[in-house]
């Protein structure tokens, strides 16, 4: 996580004995933070106080200038959302949120309050032409040199060690290859780099001790030029690594393409820069299957167009999504490395679960906060035929390594999918049957109930969820194709199979979600589940 401010200390306060002085500290917080009086522009106008009232309640700061942003004062995705819902009930106005991204001061929210009364229209989107986005540095140039492809690599750089599928990803690189990983990691030191990483595999249940000599922080960041990394430490570091896991990014569903590009979209060009110099080396880059959801992948309501991996979207059909217009530029950023000589691989897992084995999840996962956020409410929204697609980690994991080591593969396009998606209205009667009371309501009346409940999971993410202007009593419906993954099935061996997703896996997940406190056990519910409770059939 990265703190939303940062409060400058002279020194730490301490005890007579020496220790942090814990009380002093904490008077030091962010909300007793004050503007100088020389930035300071006080509201001007009615609105503009209110606003700033609005603000600095949200932030839990004491006063606002009109021209502060919100994000540089601490807000960040989901106290925009907070910030946004109270601003568009004060004012009677309906302001999608994409707007405080564009305009995030008080005089700028206000300038669009005043517009939108006299015009009646505020949902003017900022059009981004993402083809001009996905346009590779003319510099980033692999040399015309034989590519040394190795089989068995002695050095490996991967981005994103410390994601839920990075992890595993480190776990099984660590496992299944000799190499030394060289992780690049945002931190202050190397040392406490080392630990957050070792640290995050201890949290999964995936530590050795074994690993330790070959975990190689690289400190840097995916959003700076050269990763953040020294031109000399980027030049060594091209010279000695020999292949490439590309996993790293910024997943927000909230925050706009603007937002988003420094570390999905810059951050690639980047770690394919790092590919080109010196000695071209094989990229094996981490998409998503959202980079195909549009309406041109529907036929009519009852056929679903099956996409094939080697299927890409027109720029115009991309979903309005700031992470997946960020990952459908970076694709086309890989893919154009690919034509200049660089070899690479892309892989486009869908929603990802947790361990099949351990239960192990990303709580954080937005089925993971839907599911909480349910049953925190009561009430689901009606779901019908809305399925999800979703695979294990540990299946995503081991299937990407093993595909990523047949040099034969390279330069192929690889969906990471389960063979048998699930009935959501099917997993919310699996979760009624173990005691959990889950009221089904019309999809406005649904999203009207959360809105008056700050304290649920989902408040934050309100936005995703729009208001339903239509007589549809039902969720309202974002169509996901039929993803071939012929390619995937003949990269993998027989003993890497996607596992069902059952009864029997929701229960080992439930029974995680349990023992970690992600959810309260329902009253009566003991300490182990049935694997057949819907009407004895256990497949969901």
């Amino acid at each position: 996580m990265v703190p939303s401010a940062f409060v400058m200390l002279e020194a730490i306060p301490l005890t007579p004995n020496g220790k942090v002085d814990r009380r002093a500290l904490s008077e030091f917080s962010v909300k007793s933070l004050k503007l100088s009086t020389d930035t300071f522009v006080a509201p001007r106008t009615p609105e503009e106080k209110l606003l700033a009232n609005i603000w600095a309640s949200v932030l839990g700061i004491e006063q606002v200038s009109i021209h502060d942003s919100f994000f540089e004062l601490g807000g960040h995705s989901l106290l925009a959302t907070q910030l946004m819902l109270r601003i568009c009930e004060t004012f009677l106005v309906d302001i999608p949120l994409h707007h405080l991204f564009q305009s995030p001061t008080v005089a700028g929210i206000a300038k669009i309050i005043d517009t939108s009364r006299q015009a009646k229209i505020v949902d003017t989107k900022t059009i981004i032409d993402l083809n001009a986005e996905a346009v590779l540095d003319i510099t980033i140039q692999p040399p015309k040199i034989s590519v040394d492809v190795f089989a068995k690599p002695s050095s490996i750089f991967l981005t994103g060690a410390t994601g839920f599928l990075g992890t595993y990803l480190l776990y099984d690189l660590l496992m299944q290859t000799r190499a030394n990983i060289y992780c690049l990691i945002r931190s202050s030191s190397v040392a406490e780099g080392k630990q957050r990483l070792e640290s995050t595999l201890e949290s999964y249940s995936l530590w050795n001790e074994t690993f330790h000599s070959r975990i190689i922080p690289i400190i840097g960041d995916l959003s700076e030029p050269l990763l953040g990394i020294p031109e000399p430490q980027f030049r060594h570091l091209a010279n000695q690594i020999e292949i490439i896991y590309h996993n790293g990014a910024w997943v927000n569903h909230i925050y706009p393409y603007s937002v988003l590009k420094a570390a999905n979209v810059l951050g690639t060009q980047e770690v394919l820069r790092l590919a080109s110099q010196i000695k071209p080396k094989p990229v094996h880059f981490i998409s998503t299957t959202g980079v195909l959801f549009s309406s041109a992948n529907v036929d009519t309501d009852t056929q679903i167009k099956i996409v094939r991996e080697s299927d890409f979207l027109d720029a115009s059909q991309v979903i309005e999504s700031g992470y997946v217009q960020s990952k459908w530029v970076a694709e086309n950023l890989v893919r154009e490395a690919g034509l200049r000589g660089l070899p690479v691989c892309i892989y486009r897992p869908t929603r990802i679960g947790g361990d099949s084995q351990t239960g192990i999840s990303n709580p954080n996962d937005f089925l993971n906060l839907a599911i909480k956020g349910y049953i925190q409410l009561g009430k689901v929204p009606i779901l019908d035929d809305k399925k999800e697609n979703i695979i294990p980690v540990d299946y995503a994991s081991r299937a990407i390594i093993h595909i990523s080591q047949q040099t034969d593969l390279l330069g192929k396009t690889f969906h990471l999918v389960n063979p048998r998606p699930i009935l959501l209205s099917d997993l919310v009667n699996w979760i009624r049957s173990l005691g959990y009371s889950l009221e089904e309501t019309a999809y406005e009346q649904w999203r009207t109930e959360l809105n008056h409940h700050q304290e649920n999971v989902l408040y934050p993410f309100l936005s995703l969820f729009p208001q339903d202007k239509s007589s549809d009593k039902k969720l309202p419906r974002t169509k996901v194709p039929q993803f071939d993954s012929q390619n995937t099935l003949e990269g993998l061996s027989t003993d890497i199979v996607c596992p069902v997703v059952d009864t029997e896996l929701f229960g080992i997940y439930f029974s995680y979600f349990w023992s970690s406190g992600f959810l309260a056990r329902p009253s009566g519910q003991k300490t182990s589940i049935q694997p057949d409770l819907i009407n004895g059939v256990k497949e969901i």
